[in-house]
Order: C-alpha cells, then sequence, then structure tokens
C-alpha cells in the first residue's frame, strides 16, 4: 500500500430493514387521511381542525393529511364528507445493521485512488471504459430520498446542487427528536445512509460512482430515528416538482394492503395508495422513481414469509398482521425496482427478489464469504473486500456496506446518464425502456431478471 493522507473506515453494515411500526402511544396517534378528488382541500383542513386535530402534515398534490388525534375523537372521522380513507400512520424504520461484530471498526490506510476496492463498479462499467464514453454532467439531477448526506465530503461535494431539502419537521418522529428544528435547509446526515446511497450514484474523487458527472439534490426524510411514510411521500412530489430526472427510493416499507394489524383492526392502504399517487404525479412530471427491494431475502410471492417476518418485528408491540402485504413502494407500477447480486453473480443472500416484481439486478454485495469462512477469517484474509461495497461515509472517508439500497443507487445513476445522453429528459418511459433493452446483460444465474451494465447503455442503438 502507498502511504497517503486518506483513511480507509471499514464497517459491517448489512440487511437494511424497513418495515411498519405502529405508534405505541397511548391517548394520541398520527392519522394518514386520504381525500376525494375534487374535495376543497383547505375546506376539510378547517373542519379537522374545528374537530380538535391537529394538523401535522399535508400534501395537497395528492389529497393527504395527517393528523393527530385521539382514538375516540378518529371515529368523528368517518362522518366527514370528502374523506375517503384513514388509517393510523406508518413509521419507516431507520437502515439498521446486523454487524457481525458490533466492535469491529478499523482504519486502514489506502492509496489515492480506490479503484482496485471496487469490485462493483468494475463489473458494470466495463473495467471503467464506461467513464471514457460518459460521464454525466450536472444538468442531469438524482433526487436521493434518505437519511441526508454530508455536504462536505470531498468524493460529493461537487456533485450536490443547490435546493435540496429537509422533510423531517419540527421535533422529529413524534415530537421526540429535540434537535429537528424543521429547517428545511438542514441536510446532514445522522445515520450515515443517505451519504453511502450518494457514493454509488455520484462519488468523483478517491472512489468512483457509476456517473460522477451528475448532480445531486438530497431531500432528507430520517433524522436520528424513524421517519413517518408520509415524509418520504412528500419528498417524492417535493423532487417531481423540484424537475429532478430520477429519484432514488433506497428505502421502503413492508405495508399491508389488505387484512388488518391486530391492535387496530386497519391496513395500511392509506399509504399504498399515497404512494401509487405520488409516483403516477412524479411520472406525470417527467420524473423515474427507483426503488430498492427488501434486504429479508423473501420471495414476495411467498406471503407465508413475509408473515414471519413482518410479525417477528412486531412482536415487542403485542401486534400481529393478517392480509396481503407488499414490499413498497417496489411493488407498484412506474417504480423500477432493484435486487442484489453479489461478485458471484448469485442473488445476495439478503435480496427480496420474486417473478413480476424485480426489473433488473444490480451488484449490491453479499455475505457468502462471511458465511462460509467465518468472522476471523473474512476480516483478516480481506475476504471482505471481495463481497460488500466500497462507498462514503459521513466522517468524510469510506466504508464497506452492502444491500439492495446500494445496487438500486447504481440504476438511479445509469438512468441519469440515459436521460443525459439521449437528451430524454422528462421523457421516462423512453429512458426506462432503454434500460431494459440495451443496459442489461443476461445471467445464467439470475434468469428471470437481467445485469445492469452501464458500458452497453452508453452506446446508441436504432
Amino acid at each position: 500500500m502507498k502511504s497517503k493522507s486518506y483513511f480507509l473506515f471499514l464497517s459491517l453494515i448489512s440487511y437494511f430493514l424497513f418495515i411498519p411500526t405502529p405508534s405505541l402511544a397511548e391517548d394520541e396517534h398520527n392519522y394518514s387521511i386520504l381525500l376525494k378528488k375534487g374535495t376543497d382541500f383547505n375546506n376539510i383542513k378547517n373542519e379537522l381542525q374545528q374537530g380538535g386535530f391537529e394538523i401535522t402534515y399535508e400534501i395537497p398534490e395528492i389529497n393527504l393529511i395527517q393528523v393527530l388525534g385521539t382514538d375516540l375523537e378518529s371515529k368523528n372521522l368517518n362522518h366527514i364528507k370528502g374523506i375517503v380513507k384513514f388509517s393510523e400512520s406508518v413509521n419507516t424504520r431507520n437502515p439498521k445493521s446486523k454487524n457481525v461484530s458490533s466492535s469491529f471498526s478499523k482504519q486502514n490506510e489506502v492509496s489515492a485512488d480506490l479503484w482496485e476496492y471496487q469490485w462493483d463498479m468494475q463489473s458494470i462499467t466495463n473495467n471503467g471504459a464506461s467513464y471514457n464514453v460518459f460521464q454525466g454532467s450536472t444538468n442531469v439531477t438524482v433526487g436521493i430520498i434518505d437519511s441526508g448526506i454530508f455536504p462536505y465530503h470531498p468524493d460529493l461535494k461537487n456533485s450536490l446542487l443547490p435546493g435540496s431539502k429537509n422533510l423531517v419537521p419540527k421535533g422529529g418522529l413524534k415530537g421526540r427528536e429535540s434537535s429537528e428544528t424543521g429547517d428545511i435547509n438542514k441536510i446532514d446526515d445522522l445515520l450515515g445512509h443517505g451519504t453511502s446511497v450518494a457514493g454509488q450514484i455520484a462519488a468523483n474523487g478517491l472512489m468512483k460512482g457509476v456517473a460522477p458527472g451528475v448532480g445531486i439534490k438530497v431531500y432528507r426524510v430520517f433524522g436520528s430515528t424513524s421517519a413517518e411514510t408520509i415524509w418520504v411521500i412528500k419528498a417524492i412530489i417535493e423532487a417531481a416538482n423540484d424537475d429532478v430526472d430520477v429519484i432514488n427510493l433506497s428505502l421502503g416499507d413492508y405495508l399491508l394492503k389488505s387484512g388488518s394489524y391486530s391492535h387496530t383492526g386497519r391496513n395500511d392502504s392509506v399509504e399504498i395508495e399515497a404512494y401509487k399517487q405520488a409516483i403516477n404525479y412524479a411520472y406525470k412530471k417527467g420524473s423515474i422513481v427507483v426503488a430498492a427491494a427488501g434486504n429479508d431475502g423473501i420471495d414476495v410471492n411467498d406471503q407465508a414469509k413475509f408473515h414471519e417476518v413482518v410479525n417477528a418485528n412486531l412482536k415487542t408491540s403485542n401486534t400481529t398482521v393478517s392480509g396481503i402485504i407488499l414490499d413498497m413502494p417496489g411493488a407498484l407500477t412506474n417504480v423500477v425496482t432493484v435486487s442484489s447480486i453479489g461478485p458471484t453473480g448469485e442473488l445476495s443472500l439478503f435480496s427480496n427478489h420474486g417473478k413480476d416484481f424485480i426489473d433488473i439486478i444490480s451488484p449490491g454485495g453479499d455475505f457468502r464469504l462471511l458465511e462460509q469462512y467465518g468472522e476471523d477469517m473474512w476480516i483478516n484474509d480481506h475476504l471482505i473486500e471481495q463481497e460488500q461495497i466500497l462507498t462514503t461515509n459521513i466522517n468524510g472517508g469510506y466504508y464497506y456496506d452492502s444491500g439492495t439500497s446500494l445496487a438500486a443507487a447504481k440504476v438511479s445513476g445509469a438512468l441519469a446518464l440515459i436521460v443525459e445522453k439521449n437528451n430524454w429528459k422528462d421523457q421516462p418511459h423512453r429512458a426506462i425502456n432503454h434500460l431494459y433493452k440495451y443496459s442489461t446483460v443476461n445471467n445464467p444465474l439470475t434468469p428471470r431478471q437481467k445485469n445492469l451494465d452501464i458500458y452497453k447503455a452508453l452506446f446508441p442503438h436504432s
């Protein structure tokens, strides 16, 4: 290794788990309310306030309002004309990790060029040849809906465009995050996830993202804990209104389409419909929405497995679910849904998958070598470098990470390149069709879906 003043920070981060977490407050809850199209939005707001509800969040573009009220007060919502349906609001947990060793954290000196560590980028850029064809420019923008960004990272700061927004309201989740001021300009990443995703798209320094020349805007929806799903939906609308070309959602929820949660008797159909309307709104505005599949290794067509995972995570709240569960927002139309492969070309052990669900596959890392050789050899013999993904972190350095989040980010970067190179701004259908038809390679290990190939994507096709 050449001695340099930069350090490589390694962390064992893996399965990002996003599940709906019903509020556990004893007296008051947030309720998501979907209004009929054509309803006078402000009149309904006034009626809700007169009925004792506090308006906590609103998205007028899709007729969605969130209120704070008691269970008893919520019964009155059934009598307000103009309300299609309502339910207790869903929380999206922050991107958690299953650390193999929670105490493991080390730093290695690295050379001035980290390309040798980026097996994933090498595999989808024809060993870097795509960078010589086209790297993109800030004339095209990827909107990253996530936990924010470390705006001073040397590999990212030149890609960050004006206009990023914080969508976390004052007080944060349920008013319990006192450091959250609601300042729209507060985009600092407290979790690290958004910064790692940004590195896969646009890093241009010691490491390279898929599209090192493109611009990025950040839409922060996580504070230091969880997020309300309505904040994510609001961010989709904001990004579309800002004329963002590609919207990256390296997050998601397991939402209950039908049936009910045992403690409320309701499901998540309001959030599902709101997601659907927001994504369709973005598509009509000319934005492409890319979403990561979940990270539980589930075939999404296996509802029994879905119930097992969700019920296990709801166990502490003495809640169970019954009904149809969706991996959202990837289950919706007008979404490019991405799963993950590792260095062998096999589907990553953690990646959700399923017929008629996944649209494209991209490298997101794996844990096969860890399972085969154990943690000590994985670390000491540098096997971690062979199957995890190098990316940017919030201290200005780099670390190893994995998940469908990183796979989705690569696809978002690829679509940004396709849009700009072909002058297809506000033509999402053309860019998406090009991605599926000309930007992939067949992989016998994933016969249902094709794998991303940036180099192929950049050549003209008739």
